[in-house]
């Protein structure tokens, strides 16, 4: 039987009111986040009724929401027959000690697509502008799972999706991009440490698995123009391309003055950031990327300048630098031909050096 479209508004309607209650409006939320996506959950919350009608019926494809007409049909064939087994149970005249499923219907649940926060990541680096209702939620949540999915390759390599840790590093830095007030949020929430952490221990492992035929196995070929000009191939095993993600995330992390200074504080046992941007400046296809988060994080802004300053010092940053800037000792022949730059990468490299 077709429900009248007013009945419909208006029962989202007094479901949005439910759900935006202050004592049992969250537990209201999460019964509904058991049958509906978070998108949806969230249009219901915001109203009003029509509009959320009008979003069941369509077909939406965002960062936030994927559905369709034929979800929603599959989703109401579900109720229906749960509707249909209590209003028998209760004919019988039994007591019915009902609750609503633990799992979700999975009609709405998109299992080959990695979800942080309510976020579709692959949807959202499609539209990295797209207006998220909350980016700092979707920020957490990233660096929360960037984290332990870098961790988790340490110990579980067979067990975890090598690209999970890139594709949730492209989201970070698409995010901070687009919205560069949130990378403060990172420095206060305390992940800067990890993440420095985390790159120092990929450099350490990437060393260590270097000479390993597995490690190579599984690696993916890039390509570099060589002093004549001629495209070479090289190979990034997946400890190579997990470091660089790091270095691609302190890189956008270093543009904020927190982070910057967060960078800079060290403790016992803890890696120094400038020593670990100098070992990065020798790493294939990292090395214009640490020269200019070695500029960022030294900036005058930065009220641990000195600090690092001091780290550059003590492990001979002066030196290299000044033999990336030397032609006879940091030309085609020398620092620049060890980290295979290209005449363009190498006149980067010069300017860079210059600035920091």
């Amino acid at each position: 039987e077709e429900i009248p479209m007013q009945q419909r508004a208006a029962a989202a309607s007094l479901l949005g009111k439910l759900a935006g209650q202050p004592m049992h409006g969250p537990r209201v939320a999460i019964t509904l986040a058991r049958f509906l996506p978070d998108g949806l959950v969230s249009a219901i919350r915001d109203g009003p009724g029509e509009a959320v009608v009008s979003s069941l019926e369509q077909t939406t494809e965002t960062p936030e929401l994927v559905w369709t007409p034929a979800m929603a049909a599959s989703l109401s064939a579900q109720l229906s027959t749960m509707a249909a087994d209590l209003y028998q149970e209760q004919m019988k005249g039994r007591l019915v000690d009902w609750d609503v499923p633990e799992q979700p219907s999975g009609q709405h649940v998109m299992k080959d697509e990695p979800q942080v926060g309510g976020i579709y990541v692959r949807l959202f680096l499609k539209d990295p502008k797209f207006p998220l209702r909350n980016p700092k939620r979707f920020l957490e949540g990233l660096l929360d799972q960037y984290v332990s999915s870098v961790a988790a390759t340490h110990y579980e390599a067979n067990a975890v999706d090598p690209e999970l840790p890139l594709l949730l590093s492209a989201a970070l830095v698409s995010l901070l991009r687009v919205h560069p007030a949130l990378a403060d949020h990172v420095g206060y929430l305390g992940y800067v440490p990890k993440l420095v952490a985390a790159m120092a221990y990929e450099g350490r492992r990437e060393t260590m698995a270097s000479g390993q035929d597995t490690s190579r196995a599984q690696a993916e070929p890039i390509e570099h123009d060589n002093s004549d000009g001629v495209p070479e191939t090289t190979v990034q095993t997946p400890q190579e391309r997990v470091r660089l993600s790091c270095l691609r995330v302190l890189h956008q992390l270093a543009s904020s003055t927190t982070c910057a200074e967060a960078m800079a504080a060290t403790s016992a046992g803890t890696p120094q950031v400038v020593a670990l941007l100098m070992k990065a400046i020798g790493w294939q296809g990292g090395s214009i990327l640490a020269l200019e988060t070695l500029k960022r994080v030294v900036g005058a802004g930065n009220r641990a300048r000195d600090a690092l300053v001091a780290q550059g010092l003590k492990v001979g940053l002066v030196d290299v630098l000044l033999g990336i800037l030397d032609w006879r000792a940091g030309g085609r022949q020398g620092l620049c031909n060890q980290m295979k730059w290209n005449e363009s990468e190498a006149s980067i490299g010069r300017v860079l050096a210059v600035e920091v």
